[in-house]
């Protein structure tokens, strides 16, 4: 089983701290997945130095460092899942029907901007956002050989 952090609208300095981060147990986890507004580009750094692999993609309230260091949207595999990774404001409110289309042959959508949990699938597509991290929320994804599991967190 393979579990991943999923993390999006972090929003570090202007409204959050880097004291919510270090309440979570990084050594439970095989992979972080960010999607955007990490507003700090220490951030990023924050997140390679934990024990798992780090992806992340930018948002739209990223910096121009953080923007051309990270892409606007990527997929990745884990296990047998082609994941779509993207913040989410490529589509107005972060409307996950119309980000899909960003994508070829993705099983998983992983998306925030909205600042709003959701779960859903949408054209054979399982959408996740975990929330806003800024507010506390993020998500925890495990990856079966032919299962997933969601859980919601809060710090």
């Amino acid at each position: 089983m393979i579990k991943i952090l999923l993390i999006s609208d972090i929003h570090i300095p202007t409204r959050n701290r880097y004291e919510r981060l270090e309440k979570i147990d990084y050594n439970k986890y095989d992979y972080i997945i960010a999607t955007g507004d990490f507003s700090e580009e220490d951030v990023i750094y924050y997140f390679k130095a934990q024990k798992p692999i780090f992806y992340g993609v930018f948002g739209n309230t990223d910096d121009y460092n953080i923007k051309f260091s990270l892409p606007e949207k990527r997929v990745i595999k884990i296990k047998d899942y082609n994941i779509g990774m993207i913040h989410g404001h490529q589509a107005g409110w972060g409307d996950p029907s119309k980000l899909i289309h960003k994508f070829n042959n993705i099983d998983i959508l992983l998306y925030g901007h909205s600042h709003r949990k959701d779960d859903k699938i949408i054209n054979g597509i399982r959408c996740i956002n975990p929330g806003a991290f800024c507010d506390g929320y993020y998500a925890e994804l495990e990856v079966g050989s032919d299962s997933l599991s969601l859980k919601w967190m809060k710090i």
